[in-house]
């Protein structure tokens, strides 16, 4: 197969993105292989190939968290898939390959009028935005949730799914005209983040809002718990305002705030095999009305992946930065 020359270098280093040839990977009890012909990009693999974070134990070196693509190999005790099945899978690496293996658990069927190159792009966000709305925030209709750093990928499809699940959205980014793009997919309110922000979220919600999912962290945090209502509900999940921040703690013990930490990649493959589940029951219909559509920024030839990498770390796209393999067809 062909991938991305895992990391390997001193940690922090960035390391050079090349191709090269690997062994093809063969699945295991419970697993497929998947021949790919499509993997987006996230952060984490921008942090992976700086010797920032590793895979889990036993997992793939070569980075990338999802894709999609056809069933090559089946392994044994696998039931439920077949050879030439279109899929998409939630991985914890190896994605950016021409061959990954997958658990069976984290497959999901491409919908219906999909592409692979879009449904590439939909794994890892999809089962992010769920499991941190749902599972860690408990979001219920009626209730108000605001989703910092809306304008990435995760972003993008948690104010769908925050839609879909009857809650009113507020979305919070640096760029005002890129939150203004997230209205058509059910964003109700734009703020910008800031000095001030919190008052600017009160303006929409006065009693601050049930949840927060923050994608950015660092200096905005408590920025973001102050828009909070008593009692409310701040799910960390990313930094890419960076790791420290400063932060009130008399507020969190006032107003009895929850603060919740989450991360994906290193839940166990019983425990994200439980969250596919049940996303693909969440999901059921609502690909086919509409309700639930990828948020792709632009697509890259995997031949150029390093340019790929290099727009994922500049910033400023809209939704998903998505690899397309030639050799894996479409």
């Amino acid at each position: 197969m062909i991938a991305v020359r895992p990391f390997a270098g001193p940690s922090g280093q960035a390391a050079e993105i090349i191709l090269v040839e690997l062994e093809d990977p063969r699945p295991g009890e419970g697993e497929v292989a998947i021949e790919v012909a499509a993997s987006a990009l996230n952060r984490a693999d921008l942090l992976q190939m700086r010797g920032l974070y590793p895979p889990p134990p036993g997992e793939s070196e070569v980075p990338g968290l999802e894709c999609a693509g056809v069933i090559a190999e089946v392994g044994p005790g696998v039931d439920a898939w077949r050879r030439g099945d279109r899929v998409m899978a939630l991985l914890a690496g190896g994605g950016h390959a021409t061959r990954v293996v997958a658990p069976e658990g984290q497959l999901l069927e491409v919908p219906a009028g999909l592409s692979l190159t879009e449904a590439g792009s939909l794994p890892e966000v999809a089962i992010t935005a769920w499991t941190n709305l749902v599972y860690e925030g408990r979001l219920q209709r009626g209730q108000s949730v605001l989703i910092t750093g809306a304008a990435s990928g995760v972003g993008c499809f948690a104010v769908q799914v925050a839609r879909a699940l009857g809650a009113r959205v507020l979305v919070a980014g640096r760029d005002a005209a890129r939150l203004e793009r997230l209205r058509p997919l059910g964003a109700d309110v734009a703020v910008e983040l800031g000095a001030g922000f919190a008052a600017r979220v009160r303006e929409a919600i006065p009693d601050g809002v049930d949840l927060a999912i923050d994608l950015v962290g660092g200096e905005h945090l408590d920025r973001a718990l102050g828009a909070l209502r008593d009692r409310g509900t701040l799910v960390l999940v990313g930094v890419l305002a960076g790791t420290s921040a400063q932060v009130d703690l008399g507020q969190i013990l006032r107003r009895r705030l929850h603060v919740v930490g989450s991360v994906l990649r290193a839940r166990s493959r019983a425990e994200k095999a439980g969250l596919v589940a049940s996303f693909r029951e969440f999901a059921a219909g609502r690909w086919s009305r509409g309700e639930l559509v990828p948020s792709i920024d632009r697509t890259v030839p995997f031949e150029r992946v390093a340019d790929a990498y290099a727009a994922m770390a500049e910033g400023g796209h809209l939704g998903k930065l998505v690899l397309e393999m030639d050799r894996a067809g479409g």
